[in-house]
């Protein structure tokens, strides 16, 4: 069983050596899974930890051997997706060292009214999958799908489920995805459009719960404290293998506490929200007070920060309107 506090004392001894491991996501996360993920994992004194701390620490191990920005960001997305997974029953879908991509958005973006993509029961006793999804995450490079689907309305109300099935199964086209103009800021992070077609499910790979307010909405929120939690354990590594000062590493070690402290938690309350608002703030803080320090950094893996740092925009505006609403949800007025 992974735990905090013995990741936490290992990303501050243990040599930051990365793990290089090609330019492929899926090979990177192979071989960081066999490498690094298993033999933490082979510890184990008993089973997952009810806290959610063993899917923290795999996005903190993992951003503290990646040789680069994106695979501190395939990581820490990794370890949301799985604790989401686990959180709805199904973390025995997800196949061991393969990635997962999750696939939620459509042409209208992820809320329940744009989301078309069905799931019909089928005379086998299954269901049968039928629709598309855009902008989905890492799907280029995934061993499975985390899909959200429409199983028919109640009056006004889409209802919508969770299910994962294999990216090979029949009936799944996966088509990479251009950024239409935009520069991406980890090139190796591929999205794609995601064709379902009469894709068979079986009753098992459907997840517990409602799929967007057990899983789309707790998604965002996940996403965004465990690839900036990961993403600062890189940060860190770097900083150790550069000679930053002590003090430097003693405020990334805070960043991780405060983000542990938030993620063992209930991340559908207010008060989360309003945490993982000011842990952004409190990061770009940080950050700032260590610019200086880049330049003890590889010049390579300095360029490769700056690109990775320029990017964020949508995921910022959404993270506002969170914040925004946890205000509106406590009755007060965000300022």
């Amino acid at each position: 069983m992974l735990t905090l506090d013995p990741v936490l004392s290992h990303l501050l001894s243990a040599q930051p050596a990365a793990l290089a491991a090609g330019d492929d996501p899926a090979g990177w996360y192979r071989a960081f899974s066999g490498q690094v993920l298993a033999p933490w994992q082979g510890r184990a004194n008993g089973g997952a930890d009810p806290s959610g701390r063993d899917h923290f620490a795999h996005g903190l191990l993992g951003g503290f051997v990646a040789d680069r920005p994106a695979w501190a960001m395939v990581a820490g997305h990794q370890a949301a997706v799985r604790r989401l997974a686990w959180e709805r029953g199904g973390l025995d879908l997800v196949p061991d060292g393969g990635i997962v991509a999750f696939c939620a958005s459509e042409e209208g973006g992820a809320h329940p009214r744009a989301v078309h993509s069905s799931l019909r029961k089928a005379p086998d006793g299954g269901f049968r999958l039928d629709g598309q999804k855009r902008w989905a995450t890492l799907a280029p490079s995934a061993a499975a799908l985390l899909v959200i689907a429409s199983v028919g309305r109640d009056g006004d109300r889409n209802r919508l489920r969770a299910l994962c099935v294999p990216s090979d199964r029949p009936g799944i086209g996966i088509a990479p995805m251009e950024l239409e103009g935009r520069t991406s800021t980890n090139p190796e992070v591929r999205h794609a459009i995601v064709d379902l077609t009469a894709v068979p499910v079986a009753a098992g790979e459907v997840m517990d719960g409602d799929g967007y307010t057990d899983a789309i909405k707790p998604f965002r929120t996940i996403e965004d404290l465990y690839i900036g939690a990961a993403t600062t354990a890189y940060n860190l590594a770097l900083a150790r293998r550069s000679g930053w000062p002590d003090a430097a590493v003693e405020d990334l070690l805070l960043l991780l506490v405060a983000a542990g402290a938030l993620a063992f938690g209930p991340l559908d309350e207010p008060a989360a929200h309003l945490g993982v608002a000011a842990l952004s703030r409190a990061t770009a803080r940080v950050r700032a007070d260590h610019a200086e320090h880049w330049a003890l950094v590889d010049v390579d893996a300095a360029a490769a920060w700056r690109r990775a740092a320029a990017g964020g925009g949508v995921a910022a505006r959404a993270k506002e309107l969170r914040r925004q609403g946890a205000w509106a949800r406590l009755g007060a007025s965000p300022t």
